[in-house]
């Protein structure tokens, strides 16, 4: 059995800076300072945060609730949701999917969304698996605060019957915030190769990227030739179209139809990413957040995100070719 060698992965590590709070948690249910049940304190994302003591009242099997003040950030850290990167990070095409059908599918597979953002239209069920893995970004400060504030209605004027015109004031509402002041986030991520450098477009293992007609194999594989071109011209990427592509290793040599990228399109995809990343900033909810470094290792061990466990090993610049993992098979 032949081995898979070469770069099989490429891990990164995500170093990013901002103020206040991106992504926020929604209204939760807490115990206030008169000890009854309120609903208008709004969390960010914690991890690993509940709102439960822990304590229950025995006759009526009610959970106790925390006090908005009841948190340790080093226990239960701000983050951003790895769904709110994902959106941020493909933001040009963020709603695009939402009129992905079976016959523009072509369009999606050239595209920075169909290649690493991935896939899934229900209707077909036709998918590709994104080979972009990228966790929270967890907050490594801990700057977390209560805030009290208040929302003061204007006055509003009412026309009594006989003509004449009155004011009623306008209501109060007191809500409360768990804010943040400056935030610097850790975020790990890897790119597969294996799910990057091959697209199938047979149904025969369920992951076909599109459905094709005969001879519609070649023309595919000549657009995304040109995509990838598009992104770096100074090089030559290939995308090749085949009936038969074998994974290295299998037992019973069943192959799909599908394409298979070369070296130098992987290598085009893995910094076009790797760039996205680097640019990636989100500014809403009244905070923001950038990205200041993304640390790569070109990964060819066995060892998954070693970045993270064993940085002195890193391979900082690609020292061979990416692993090839199909072959074309007659």
């Amino acid at each position: 059995m032949s081995r898979v060698t070469g770069i099989k992965s490429v891990d990164f590590k995500i170093t990013a800076y901002g103020y206040g709070v991106v992504n926020w948690n929604g209204a939760t249910t807490l115990t206030g300072d008169d000890g009854k049940t309120v609903d208008n304190h709004t969390l960010p994302k914690l991890r690993g945060y509940t709102n439960l003591t822990g304590k229950i009242k025995e006759d009526t099997g009610y959970k106790y609730k925390k006090q908005a003040s009841d948190i340790d950030f080093s226990e239960t850290p701000l983050y951003i949701s790895q769904n709110c990167i994902r959106h941020h990070l493909f933001r040009d095409q963020s709603f695009d999917l939402h009129y992905a059908k079976d016959k523009n599918l072509i369009d999606v597979l050239t595209s920075i969304t169909g290649l690493i953002r991935g896939y899934v239209v229900p209707s077909s069920q036709c998918k590709r698996t994104s080979p972009l893995l990228i966790t929270d970004f967890i907050d490594q400060l801990g700057n977390g605060n209560f805030e009290q504030m208040s929302n003061a209605s204007s006055s509003e004027e009412i026309r009594e019957k006989d003509g004449s015109i009155t004011h009623k004031r306008g209501e109060n509402s007191i809500f409360s915030k768990t804010t943040f002041g400056d935030t610097e986030y850790i975020a790990y991520g890897s790119i597969s190769i294996e799910q990057l450098e091959f697209i199938s477009l047979d149904k025969k293992f369920d992951r076909a990227s599109m459905i094709i007609k005969e001879g519609e194999g070649e023309i595919i594989a000549e657009k995304i030739q040109n995509f990838i071109k598009s992104l770096d011209p100074t090089r030559d990427p290939k995308a090749t179209f085949n009936q038969n592509y074998v994974r290295r290793g299998t037992i019973f040599q069943e192959g799909e139809v599908g394409i298979l990228l070369d070296n130098t399109a992987i290598d085009i995809l893995v910094n076009e990413t790797l760039n996205m990343l680097r640019e990636l900033n989100i500014k809403q909810a009244k905070g923001y957040m950038y990205v200041d470094k993304v640390e790569v290792d070109y990964n060819d061990s066995a060892k998954m995100m070693r970045i993270k466990r064993s940085p002195e090993q890193t391979n900082m610049q690609p020292h061979s070719d990416y692993a090839i993992y199909f072959e074309a098979k007659q």
